[in-house]
């Protein structure tokens, strides 16, 4: 195959049509070959989401499906100027197509089919310079202080840190505690550390294995409690940490400060975009409160609760959030088709939050294999052969609750003679 001018005509199916037309030319045409749908689709690969700066990012396009129709791909760069992708036609209407990034930033790729775009489109890449940890932002208590046995954190912010990762250890006097890091949002970190013993420890932190500024930390681990150990949580669905909640839910922490004394209890949490979500905190008797964290997107939230500046004991809180209704599907396997075709179809779950995604499908010969894998996005691309004519039935649920649209059915028939419709105008 050669390189294809993206704004070049590419049409796999025309020479399909013609063949099916000279073939049965005294009778009507099956809607199959004569629609144009750019929602038969299926997009995959890195290059939709991710790039480096002057080096080639890649995707597919799955058009076998689509019927007639021109691919068209159109993409700009942060400063809205266009950028030329290469598209290669590797038959069966599928299509390879690379691009390289000429700048650091977001760009914007537009797939269509048929002067129509894909689902998902337009998409959002963002690409990335070479590693500048110089560039990276540090806060939070475990950088200068921390106690023995318990958990201290600090956040490293290395969203225009360019390509890289994260990574972190501690030199004691006698013992070198283990720091785990976590990516909480994109280009954010956390990390968390329990030092066993007092004394002055060294924090070493790297950005591509190159320093951070201000590395080593030095950090004072004292004996002595802080009031916040002192308080204690005494119930509420926020201590469920294996549940994953529903967006909208109300959760709550019970909270008792008796015996830490005079202070102020504060609490805010990060969500899943690593934005702050305000926590309501309400007063009851005795000293104790109530915190409720109302949700408003599916993911994961960290509930930071302090008294008097410092963490309570088990705080953060992790919060998992799933939102069903911000998954749909789409595709020709979802739709009346014919034996022998493949059912391709795509659940999108970028908004979803955490859960489980489950794909059943039942036919005449009850329930059979369908082949799932992870596409652009947090998209999951399915497949299934019916290989039978019949009623077949489509459940897709996420968390064992049925998303938009679900349960689907649809008729597969015999292609045959018989089976046509009038063509598409």
């Amino acid at each position: 195959s050669s390189g294809i001018n993206a704004e070049w005509p590419l049409r796999p199916g025309e020479l399909q049509m013609a063949t099916y037309l000279w073939q049965f030319r005294n009778g009507k045409i099956t809607a199959s070959y004569a629609e144009n749908t750019s929602q038969r689709c299926i997009t995959s690969g890195l290059g939709l989401t991710r790039g480096t700066l002057g080096e080639p990012a890649r995707f597919t396009v799955h058009a076998g499906n689509a019927g007639v129709g021109e691919l068209t791909v159109k993409i700009s760069n942060p400063n809205s100027d266009p950028i030329m992708p290469l598209i290669e036609d590797l038959g069966l209407g599928e299509y390879s197509i690379n691009y390289v990034p000429n700048q650091f930033g977001d760009y914007v790729i537009s797939v269509m089919w048929a002067e129509q775009h894909v689902p998902g489109s337009p998409f959002r890449s963002v690409v990335l310079g070479p590693p500048d940890g110089a560039k990276c932002v540090l806060s939070g208590e475990g950088l200068h202080i921390a106690r023995p046995g318990w958990p201290a954190e600090f956040l490293v912010n290395a969203q225009t840190a360019g390509v890289g990762h994260l990574t972190a250890n501690i030199q004691g006097a006698n013992s070198n505690p283990e720091v785990s890091v976590e990516e909480y949002a994109e280009g954010k970190f956390r990390g968390t550390y329990s030092p066993k013993e007092s004394g002055d420890h060294d924090l070493f932190i790297y950005w591509a294995n190159e320093p951070v500024p201000g590395s080593p930390y030095l950090i004072h681990v004292e004996e002595s409690l802080p009031p916040s150990a002192m308080i204690k949580t005494t119930g509420g669905r926020m201590m469920q940490v294996e549940t994953v909640h529903r967006v909208g839910e109300s959760i709550e922490l019970d909270v008792d400060t008796q015996d830490a004394g005079d202070g102020q209890l504060a609490a805010v949490a990060i969500g899943p975009k690593g934005d702050a979500v305000p926590v309501e905190i309400i007063a009851n008797r005795n000293r104790t409160f109530t915190l409720k964290l109302l949700t408003s997107k599916g993911g994961r939230y960290l509930v930071n609760v302090y008294f008097n500046g410092s963490h309570i004991p088990n705080s953060p809180f992790k919060v998992r959030v799933c939102n069903p209704e911000a998954i749909w599907a789409e595709g020709p396997g979802l739709m009346d088709s014919f034996t022998e075709e493949q059912g391709d179809f795509q659940v999108f779950t970028r908004d979803a939050g955490h859960g489980t995604l489950s794909v059943r499908v039942n036919g005449p010969k009850d329930k059979f294999r369908v082949d799932m894998w992870k596409g652009a996005d947090r998209t999951v691309n399915c497949r299934y052969n019916p290989e039978v004519p019949g009623k077949y039935t489509i459940n897709i649920k996420w968390e064992e609750e049925h998303i938009k649209g679900s349960p689907y059915s649809i008729m597969v028939r015999k292609r045959g003679s018989g089976d046509s419709i009038t063509p598409a105008q």
